[in-house]
């Protein structure tokens, strides 16, 4: 079935609004992406931040540390 047999069996209207659902789809798929940029950088901020953390403590503070 072509486009042209589509919008002549449902019209026109039809097949705009489904080419703005694949079109709405396709954009919000694309603002995701930022987001997704921030949130990956800002976990690998936090994982270097821990690692420094964690690593300037010397070990235990009391000779009988809690189990």
């Amino acid at each position: 079935m072509s486009v042209f047999e589509v919008a002549e069996r449902h019209g026109p209207w039809r097949l705009a609004g489904f080419a703005c659902a694949v079109l709405l789809f396709l954009a919000l798929g694309l603002l995701r992406w930022p987001f997704l940029l921030v949130a990956r950088i800002l976990r690998g901020l936090q994982v270097g931040l821990d690692q420094r953390i964690t690593a300037s403590f010397p070990g235990p503070v009391s000779p009988y540390p809690i189990t």
